[in-house]
């Protein structure tokens, strides 16, 4: 009952898709993809270098300011395969970057992070908090809470034993006063935990006093294929992978005829979980060929309100993330997430 119920809801979120067209979320969750380029997917791998289709997909091939989300209208896929409403692509990483993690619009910079500085003018924060836990592929938002409300205010964070730090804005999306940075896990990742420190600066640099969080790491699969949800709290999403011949990964069917496997099941029945995410990968020289399709179904709500969540796509040496939002009342619905070919 269950099976035939997700498949009539996907059936419905298809209707009138043929070759080549988009595939479109259903009503209620909306995604978008940024290029996250650099850190490395299995053993071997040295880090992900761009073929160019991030530049043709942009437009400009330079530094990707001010890019509109390209609107792809069905006729014209990108070259790696990727479709979905609204896809923006972020440029190559220029320079240095982090072997262990990456800061959703953040600039990382080689060497220890600097002192605080004590100066008065800086921001002060009053608070950071994290998920508990997060996997090895996955993501996971930082908040802040300051003292008083700043403008675009500009967050130092480090990790502890990384060769270097991240700069970045915070955003408050939701105009709560909470800023929020995204973290996005290498999927090479391998120690049993992450310790990051976060603090803010003022326009002339100055730095204020650094908050510490500490998240555990739930290892997951790695191989030619790693696709990895992420959410912000516990609530029922399932993650749905469907092979080039058809067959579907999920909760329902973990392990496929090809080697696949669901190896990473989070929130089911609203039980809180450590990981917040699942991970479904295919172990070395064991991934087919062809056409993959990613969906997220919003099987059951735990709570009130929005629930974000996050899709890593990792295969070949391509890396992209995208984020959606399933709003609240909204069970029910699947998110036509991705579909990627290699």
């Amino acid at each position: 009952m269950v099976r035939s119920l997700f498949h009539a809801l996907v059936v419905t979120s298809l209707v009138g898709c043929g070759s080549g067209e988009v595939l479109l979320p259903v009503p209620g969750a909306e995604t978008e993809a940024d290029e996250e380029v650099g850190d490395g997917e299995a053993e071997g791998e040295t880090e992900a270098e761009e073929d160019g289709d991030a530049d043709e997909a942009d437009g400009d091939g330079a530094d990707g300011e001010g890019d509109a989300p390209v609107e792809n209208d069905g006729t014209d896929s990108p070259d790696d395969g990727v479709t979905g409403a609204g896809i923006m692509l972020d440029p190559e990483p220029i320079g240095p970057s982090s072997d262990i993690v990456d800061v959703s619009g953040g600039d990382f910079q080689v060497g220890e992070a600097p002192a605080s500085s004590g100066a008065a003018a800086v921001p002060v924060i009053l608070g950071v908090t994290a998920p508990p836990a997060v996997t090895n592929g996955g993501s996971a938002t930082l908040l802040i809470t300051l003292a008083a409300p700043v403008e675009a205010p500009t967050f130092v964070v480090s990790l502890a034993g990384d060769s270097g730090f991240h700069t970045v804005a915070g955003t408050d999306s939701n105009g709560d006063g909470v800023y929020e940075i995204d973290v996005q896990v290498s999927g090479d990742a391998a120690q049993p935990s992450l310790v990051l420190s976060v603090a803010a600066t003022d326009a002339a640099g100055n730095v204020g006093e650094y908050h510490e969080v500490t998240l555990e790491l739930v290892q997951s699969g790695v191989g030619d294929v790693k696709i990895t949800l992420s959410f912000d709290r516990t609530h029922d999403l399932d993650l749905h992978v469907f092979e080039p011949m058809g067959e579907e990964i999920s909760f329902m069917n973990r392990a496929s005829a090809n080697g696949g496997q669901l190896d990473l099941d989070s929130g089911a029945n609203c039980d809180a979980t450590t990981g917040l995410s699942e991970n479904v990968f295919w172990p070395r020289a064991q991934a087919p060929t062809g056409a993959y399709r990613v969906m997220v179904h919003n099987y059951a709500e735990c709570s009130e309100g929005d629930i974000a969540y996050s899709v890593r796509i990792a295969h070949d040496d391509q890396i992209k993330t995208y984020r959606g939002t399933f709003a609240s009342g909204s069970a029910g619905t699947v998110a036509e997430v991705a579909t990627f070919t290699r």
